[in-house]
């Protein structure tokens, strides 16, 4: 996530655009290309520095479920919430049971998608000693009282030490990728739900542009996964399917200005926290 720029509109068309990005997304379908394994391939690609996008395996857990046409189990989503955090546990807890979002048209929830914040911002600074406890890179403030845009930009934000902060409800469609604001547009929402996890960024040596930053390496700690996992596993569970995971930068790959996140992403370590709930069930 960083904070959007005022661009040009882009107009997706049937005629100039049926499909967008590397991984093909369909304007009309509101679906990426091919079976849900080959999507979650696609969008889940390692992203490296400068937006370097390079193939890795999905873990054996993701595979599985993408292959399943099932959902989480009753005692997956019971082991995804006992997982939450207070107050968010309390928070997920009351709409445990309600549905999800869909779009105007009618297409259903589908895509899971993460994000890293890319902020706090150090310019040419070290990042702190002590990263993962950090005030001021755990702090949830910037992203409610309008530094970065007048509302939160994502349904989910998620700190260094496991805490939760719900910027939007899973009900409510909403859009945080250039895919949906600024070329496909209103259709889009309820498709896609946001995930963001803080990462602070720095210039790389020599750099002056955001577009030429990097984090910390570990990028996101365990306690992030194990929260990604759970969220996964809970909102899956609320749509009645396993959604495709994504990444912010794969769903907006070829769109100009695309954002770099989530960078340093250990899709391993998301594997391993996500099988210890679906072997709850």
């Amino acid at each position: 996530m960083k904070r959007l720029l005022a661009l040009p509109l882009l107009i997706a068309s049937p005629a100039s655009a049926e499909t967008i990005g590397e991984c093909q997304f369909d304007s009309e379908t509101l679906t990426f290309a091919g079976t849900p394994l080959e999507q979650a391939m696609c969008l889940m690609r390692k992203i490296e520095v400068k937006a370097v996008r390079k193939a890795q395996p999905l873990p054996p857990v993701l595979e599985q479920l993408m292959q399943s046409d099932g959902a989480p189990t009753p005692a997956m989503k019971a082991a995804a919430l006992a997982a939450f955090p207070q107050p968010y546990r309390d928070y997920a807890a009351q709409y445990a049971d309600a549905p999800v979002s869909s779009t105007a048209e009618g297409h259903p929830l589908l895509y899971y998608v993460i994000h890293d914040t890319s902020t706090p911002f150090y310019e040419h600074q070290p990042f702190p000693k002590r990263l993962n406890q950090d005030w001021k890179v755990n702090d949830f403030m910037p992203y409610i009282d309008g530094t970065f845009a007048d509302a939160p930009v994502a349904h989910i934000f998620l700190n260094r030490v496991g805490q939760i902060w719900a910027g939007h409800e899973f009900q409510e469609g909403w859009r945080a990728t250039k895919l949906e604001s600024r070329v496909v547009g209103p259709r889009a929402r309820g498709r896609f739900v946001h995930i963001e996890t803080v990462q602070p960024r720095r210039f790389l040596p020599g750099a002056t542009t955001r577009a030429e930053t990097h984090g910390p390496k570990p990028g996101f700690t365990r306690e992030q996964y194990r929260m990604l996992a759970a969220l996964y596993v809970y909102v899956s569970a609320r749509a009645g399917r396993w959604l495709i995971p994504a990444q912010h930068n794969t769903v907006d790959s070829t769109i100009p200005q695309a954002h770099d996140d989530p960078q340093n992403f250990d899709l391993k370590a998301f594997g391993r926290e996500l099988e210890r709930f679906v072997k709850a069930g």
